[in-house]
């Protein structure tokens, strides 16, 4: 198939890299991929990287009609069976464009978050009319949201996780134990989230569990990975309570292998928004036990007891509860590990995911 997969956002997060490895695989299986991003976006210099065949598009700055007349130019120019979106610009601009075009390219939307769409008509024209198929990155739960909740007709609605590379993210000691870079005793246990700085991503519950924690617990320091538009927000927070010694905020890293493995305890308190996050899986794949939220389709993948603790989003205190249970417990923590890889390895494989994702494709261009 030739499949063109458009991201404008220039961000770089889980989504982002999602939709990079996703193309990679559909690349490497002989399917004819180009990817449209963002010049100078993150996440183009990471497709460069790869070798991934790239068309650079200012989609960020878009403008009616000369935008849609450019991309349309570009649909003429490669004839896409699919067209595959993933953010809100790339998707107006392909949705719009496809129909000045024939025959019209198939445009597929995945969806990477679980809260309900904008109720307006512009969008339920969007995902009702114009989307072939719409992909969430997420379970059952959240495909029917959007069949009974939006409206959207139940054979345009698909679901199923983005999948990861479960080899690469292998339980392993760190090359470079991030403690070491640090200055923390290598006995100083490690709490960590890897997120982009988003507010629903929950940093602000996370810091005031860990405000409690700290006052039971000793030898353990709490990280917090990844960039956005909350870091002022989640710093003024730290030097309030005066946890800067104890919250560390390490900004973005390319070697989240290495802080994987150098933690001890995972967590991801979202609040919305989120379907599966993909640092979750990570996380879960690497062996480590986590403490998350009951969002979206989190339940789907992490069951409350065995591979970690879910907690009520905003719950402070059930959140502080959780990671102090498992500080407290290396037996546990090595137990929910071995779990949650076990999970991960066996239903939520990059491979996996990329079949369904071939099996999608087909039915939209099906006759």
């Amino acid at each position: 198939m030739k499949i063109l997969i458009a991201e404008s956002s220039r961000a770089v997060g889980g989504q982002e890299l999602a939709v990079l490895l996703h193309a990679e695989r559909l690349w490497k299986r002989g399917h004819c991929v180009r990817l449209v991003l963002e010049p100078q976006s993150p996440i183009m210099a990471m497709a460069q990287e790869r070798g991934l065949p790239i068309e650079p598009f200012m989609m960020q700055q878009w403008r009616l009609p000369w935008s849609l007349l450019a991309f349309r130019r570009l649909l003429k120019r490669e004839r896409p069976d699919i067209v595959h979106v993933n953010s809100s610009r790339d998707s107006w601009l392909a949705a719009l464009a496809t129909q000045l075009i024939g025959p019209r390219p198939k445009v597929v939307r995945t969806r990477h978050i679980s809260a309900p769409l904008t109720n307006n008509r512009a969008t339920h024209f969007l995902y009702r009319r114009l989307f072939d198929m719409v992909i969430v990155t997420g379970g059952e739960r959240n495909r029917r949201d959007l069949i009974h909740r939006d409206g959207i007709a139940p054979d345009r609605v698909a679901a199923f996780p983005i999948g990861l590379d479960v080899e690469h993210f292998s339980p392993a000691p760190p090359r470079r134990d991030i403690r070491t870079e640090l200055g923390i005793p290598s006995g100083h246990r490690l709490v960590g989230i890897i997120s982009y700085l988003r507010d629903y991503k929950g940093h602000r519950y996370f810091v005031e569990a860990a405000a409690k924690v700290l006052k039971e617990h000793r030898g353990v320091t709490f990280l917090i990975v990844g960039e956005g538009p909350e870091e002022q927000n989640i710093r003024a927070q730290i030097e309030r309570l005066g946890l800067a010694a104890d919250v560390r905020m390490l900004g973005f890293r390319d070697d989240l292998l290495d802080v994987f493995r150098s933690l001890d305890l995972f967590v991801i308190p979202t609040v919305e928004g989120d379907t599966i996050p993909q640092v979750l899986m990570q996380a879960l794949a690497i062996g480590l036990p986590v403490v998350s939220t009951t969002t979206g389709s989190i339940p789907d993948v992490v069951t409350d007891g065995e591979s970690g603790f879910l907690v009520p989003p905003r719950d402070v205190d059930a959140l502080a509860d959780r990671i102090g249970r498992l500080l407290a417990d290396p037996e546990l923590r090595a137990a929910m590990g071995r779990q949650g890889r076990r999970k991960v390895e066996r239903s939520y494989s990059i491979d996996r995911m990329v079949d369904e994702l071939e099996r999608v494709y087909r039915q939209v261009i099906a006759p």
